[in-house]
């Protein structure tokens, strides 16, 4: 995840001269976001129940790509934190493999989801608002994860911004997860939606308040990114259902 072959070895001495808190946020940050994958998905995709029948082969392939991602960030940012470069180097490619396959099932997901509702026997008219909602927020991150991609490919060469952009792309595909969480009994049946916005703001203001802690500044790439992805994940799910486009999109996939 973070492209090893522009990694130079004073890059590599100086990360490791870092103070230890600059070394363990972005593992942190990692392991956090795959935590949540876990819980969020635990029953119904890890672990799921068979009484509720066998996911389509679409969804397992969704599932194991996207999980793949987490894994292999959380890998990544513990092996560059420890200096593993070489082991590091050897999973690069692996990384934009994977991350294509999010991509490719996240479309297909998203192109089928309508269907798979239908078959699960909900009531998709009754529905149709959060089929929208969800259609268009996660089209907007889906957006927002490949822009942070290859900004952070053509980045690849400075550290500090590849690992921000590596991370943001993260959080932009993390509402999914978030969501479930409602299920679990801690949250007492709040509301899936504003656990998603409260978990993806509470997510940036901590990159926001490391950087001001760490750099005296909010980064460049956090400046701008933060907020890319608030507004392009979010905007398009409150502001584009009911619109002509939302007619005509939600026409396609009916």
């Amino acid at each position: 995840m973070y492209p090893p072959d522009r990694l130079t070895a004073s890059t590599i001495s100086g990360a490791a001269a870092l103070p230890r808190h600059r070394t363990v946020f972005f593992p942190a940050m990692a392991l956090l976001l795959l935590a949540t994958v876990l819980a969020g998905f635990w029953n119904t995709f890890f672990f799921r129940d068979a009484a509720e029948g066998p996911l389509a082969l679409h969804l397992h392939l969704h599932g194991f790509a996207v999980t793949a991602w987490f894994v292999l960030f959380a890998t990544q940012s513990l092996l560059v934190a420890n200096g593993r470069i070489a082991l590091h180097r050897r999973l690069g490619v692996l990384g934009a493999v994977i991350a294509l396959c999010v991509v490719v099932t996240s479309l297909v997901t998203l192109a089928q989801l309508v269907h798979s509702w239908r078959a699960q026997g909900v009531d998709v008219d009754a529905q149709r608002p959060l089929l929208s909602l969800i259609i268009w927020g996660d089209s907007g991150a889906l957006t927002a994860y490949v822009v942070f991609l290859v900004r952070g490919l053509l980045l690849r060469r400075r550290a500090d911004a590849h690992r921000r952009l590596m991370l943001l792309a993260s959080l932009a595909i993390i509402s999914p997860a978030l969501i479930r969480l409602a299920d679990l009994p801690v949250f007492g049946g709040v509301d899936g939606v504003l656990i998603t916005i409260g978990g993806l703001l509470a997510l940036a203001i901590v990159l926001v308040v490391y950087d001001l802690t760490t750099l005296r500044r909010i980064h460049r790439e956090t400046l701008w990114g933060a907020p890319f992805f608030l507004v392009v994940h979010l905007a398009p799910a409150f502001l584009m259902p009911g619109t002509a486009a939302d007619t005509w999109l939600m026409a396609l996939l009916w």
